[in-house]
C-alpha cells in the first residue's frame, strides 16, 4: 500500500451523524497530503452515509467487525495486516479497549477523540464499565482530542488541560460543500405558502434530539398568528417518528411536520429555512446549529456548553434553557427569523471562512499529529531490528517519543 502515512479510523455504525460527515469532508485534503485512511465500523455491515464511499475512492478499505466474540481477534488480525501508524478511535469511552489493543500491536499514534459532553446520569453498571474504559485509556492514549472543551471536560476528565496529551479539535465545516444548491424547491416540497414561517431541524432520530418539541413549538406560534412548518431533516427511528407525528397530531399540525429522512442536499435546503431549531440535550460541538449559521440562518438551540461555544464565536445562535417551555422556544424563533431575514448570506459565509471552525484549520490539526507519528515509526524501523534479527519495513514498537507529549496542545476554552 502507498501513503507517507496510514491511519485506521474507528468509528460506531455509519450513518448521516456528525462524525461521519466531518471526517468524510477531512478526507479528501488528509488524501491529497499523503495521508491514506482505513476504516473500521463497529457493525456487521457497512450502514449508510457518504464516510465508506469516500474512503475507497481515496484507496483506503472498509472493514465491518461486529462487538461479538470474535471481535479482538479480528480487530488484532487487521492491526497486523495494516501495520497503522496511528489508529484514530471515535467511540468515547469504548476508546481506551480498542486503543490497548492497538498498543499491544505496537501501533505508535493511539488517538482518542471525544465527540458529545456525556453529561447523562448512569447506573452502578455503566459507572464501572466508564471507569474501566477510562482505566484503559490513560494507560494506551498518545492523543487525546475532544471537539470542544466541554467534550473533554465531561465526556474524559474535568482536569483534562493537566493532561499534555489533550487538546480541543474543532469539528472543521466544508463550506463550498454546504452551499452547493438543492434541486428541490423547500417551500413547494412541502406546500408551505410564501407568508409561511418554515423551521428546520437537522439531527438523527433518537431520544437526546427531541425532535417532539418541535409540534408544541409550531402550536405556540400558531397562537400568536405565526403559520409555521416544521422540517425534520435526518435518519429516522420508527418509535422516533411516530413519537413526533403523535405530537402533530395532538397540536392539530399533522399537515405542517414534514420528516425528509436523510438527504445529502442538506446544505441547499438549510440554505432555504427562515430559521433553524434545534432541541437537542446532549451535544459536543453540533453540526445542527454550526451548519444553519455558517449559512447566514437565525439558531434556536438549547443551552449546552457546545452551543454557547458557537455562540462565543459566531453570531446567529439565540439560546433558548434546555428544559424551557413551547412558549420560550417560539419567542426565540421568532427572534432568529428575524436575523436570517436581515443577513447575507455572503456576510456569513466571510465570517465563517475566517473562524475557527474552518475545515482547513481543523485538516492541519489532524495531519500535523499523523506525521508525527509516521515520523516516530519511521525513525524507529531505521535503526530497530526485528523478531528475525532484520530491519522490519514498519517497526512492532509502539512506544511514545518522551518530547512529543507536551508538543502543540491546545488549552482552548
Amino acid at each position: 500500500m502507498t501513503g507517507e502515512c496510514r491511519v485506521l479510523r474507528v468509528v460506531g455504525e455509519l450513518n448521516f451523524g456528525g462524525t461521519e460527515m466531518r471526517t468524510a469532508e477531512l478526507l479528501p485534503r488528509l488524501s491529497a497530503d499523503g495521508v491514506q485512511v482505513h476504516l473500521v465500523t463497529l457493525s456487521a455491515t457497512v450502514g449508510p452515509g457518504p464516510l465508506a464511499g469516500v474512503v475507497r475512492q481515496h484507496g483506503g478499505t472498509v472493514h465491518p467487525i461486529p462487538l461479538d466474540l470474535r471481535f479482538a481477534a479480528r480487530f488484532l488480525g487487521l492491526l497486523r495486516r495494516l501495520r497503522p501508524d496511528v489508529v484514530h478511535v471515535d467511540c468515547a469511552n469504548f476508546s481506551g479497549v480498542l486503543l490497548s489493543l492497538a498498543a499491544l500491536c505496537g501501533v505508535p499514534g493511539r488517538v482518542a477523540h471525544f465527540r458529545g459532553d456525556d453529561n447523562q446520569h448512569r447506573n452502578l453498571r455503566r459507572r464501572v464499565y466508564r471507569w474501566v474504559c477510562k482505566r484503559l485509556l490513560r494507560m494506551s492514549a498518545t492523543d487525546i482530542l475532544g471537539v470542544s472543551p466541554s467534550s473533554l471536560t465531561f465526556a474524559y476528565d474535568p482536569r483534562w488541560r493537566d493532561d499534555p496529551r489533550c487538546r480541543v479539535v474543532l469539528n472543521g465545516l466544508d463550506l463550498d460543500r454546504l452551499r452547493r444548491p438543492s434541486q428541490d424547491d423547500l417551500r413547494g416540497l412541502i406546500g408551505a405558502r410564501p407568508a409561511e414561517l418554515v423551521c428546520v431541524s437537522v439531527g438523527r432520530a433518537s431520544p437526546e434530539k427531541r425532535r417532539w418539541l418541535l409540534p408544541p413549538i409550531l402550536a405556540e406560534l400558531r397562537a400568536r398568528g405565526v403559520q409555521a412548518h416544521a422540517v425534520l431533516i435526518g435518519p429516522g427511528d420508527d418509535a422516533d417518528d411516530e413519537r413526533v407525528r403523535a405530537a402533530a397530531a395532538a397540536a392539530g399540525l399533522a399537515d405542517r411536520v414534514h420528516l425528509l429522512g436523510p438527504r445529502d442536499d442538506v446544505g441547499g435546503l438549510l440554505s432555504q429555512a427562515d430559521v433553524v431549531v434545534h432541541p437537542s440535550c446532549l451535544e459536543g460541538l453540533p453540526g445542527g446549529v454550526l451548519e444553519p449559521v455558517a449559512l447566514g440562518v437565525g439558531t434556536v438551540a438549547a443551552d449546552l456548553p457546545g452551543v454557547r461555544f458557537i455562540e462565543e464565536h459566531l453570531p446567529g445562535v439565540t439560546v433558548v434553557d434546555t428544559d424551557a417551555a413551547p412558549q420560550a422556544w417560539a419567542s426565540a424563533v421568532c427572534a432568529a427569523a428575524s436575523y436570517t431575514e436581515q443577513t447575507s448570506a455572503t456576510a456569513a459565509a466571510q465570517r465563517f471562512t475566517r473562524s475557527v471552525f474552518a475545515i482547513d484549520t481543523a485538516a492541519t490539526t489532524h495531519l500535523t499529529i499523523y506525521r508525527r507519528w509516521a515520523s516516530a515509526r519511521q525513525g524507529q524501523s531505521a535503526g530497530q531490528p526485528s523478531r528475525n534479527g532484520e530491519r522490519d519495513e514498519r517497526s512492532d514498537n509502539g512506544a511514545r517519543p518522551a518530547t512529543a507529549a507536551g508538543r502543540g496542545v491546545d488549552r482552548a476554552g
